[in-house]
């Protein structure tokens, strides 16, 4: 693992009163990020963003221009004094061109984690190992974590701002549901029981249903994360969760059905010729 790209650094202070305790269920984290470049003693802001939610939000971050693409993923562990920053990162630069005038493109992706204080900054640097600034030139993205108590739960929020002629730059709230509601059918020849919803929690024991008279267990599961790479690393899955209904009682293998939480319905055959069809959708601010 390369340290160099992901280092802890001086504190900075952040108004707005800020807490510098552990996260919980009343408490919102906030994420601002500035890209900047220097050219020999000048440094300019290129752009900005922030990402606020829960303490579960990760930030998602992409910097895109003709030589770089470079995407990381990142959350906070809270702990009473301090937090852990964590980064999913993936870059791919271009590094040249073949004998045929092709472009030559390297990639890369890798895991960091630090231990700050509360309104500590970090750096990246997406173009390599921060040696290379002592030219004169380069690009850096600062990131500074905050927490502050919040009167409920609520939901995340972003923003962004670039500068005319900046690079492609954004961020995005990531968030993982925690809770999910599961709308149900149970089709049996041409009839259809009545519709049932669901409050559900991830990872959380199977929950007992009857639809026609017949019990069935259900319970959500996230699905396999996808491989290191581009895809795991802007979460496109993050909204993605797997149904297992099995019948009550039994114990062979449970059927399941996954997807996105878009209310979208989906079939899944059971025995005895019964189709489950199964919506999942995002609840509501608790």
């Amino acid at each position: 693992m390369r340290r160099w790209w992901f280092a802890s650094l001086a504190a900075v202070a952040l108004a707005g009163g800020l807490a510098a305790q552990g996260g919980g269920p009343a408490r919102r984290v906030t994420f601002r990020v500035r890209l900047l470049e220097r050219h020999g003693a000048d440094t300019a802001v290129l752009a900005t963003g922030a990402v606020s939610g829960p303490v579960e939000t990760q930030m998602r971050l992409l910097l895109r221009s003709d030589t770089l693409e470079f995407a990381a993923l990142i959350g906070v562990t809270p702990e009473p004094d301090s937090a852990v920053l964590m980064a999913e990162v993936y870059t791919r630069r271009l590094t040249g061109r073949s004998r045929r005038r092709l472009p030559v493109w390297e990639e890369d992706s890798y895991r960091r984690a630090v231990r700050i204080a509360w309104a500590d900054t970090a750096r990246l640097f997406p173009s390599g190992p921060p040696a290379r600034m002592a030219r004169g030139a380069g690009q850096w993205i600062e990131v500074v974590t905050a927490a502050a108590s919040v009167g409920g739960a609520t939901r995340p929020s972003e923003e962004v701002a670039v500068v005319e002629e900046g690079p492609e730059f954004d961020v995005e709230a990531v968030a993982r549901p925690r809770r999910v509601i599961v709308a149900v059918l149970l089709v049996r020849g041409d009839t259809v029981s009545a519709p049932a919803s669901f409050d559900l929690v991830l990872d959380a024991p199977a929950r007992r249903v009857t639809l026609r008279r017949r019990p069935l267990e259900l319970s959500l599961a996230r699905p396999e994360p996808s491989a290191p790479g581009l895809d795991r690393v802007l979460a496109r899955d993050v909204d993605a969760v797997c149904l297992r209904v099995t019948d009550a009682g039994a114990t062979e293998a449970a059927r399941v059905v996954c997807g996105r939480l878009n209310n979208v319905a989906r079939r899944l055959p059971l025995s005895t010729g019964d189709t489950l069809i199964a919506t999942f959708g995002w609840p509501g601010v608790r």
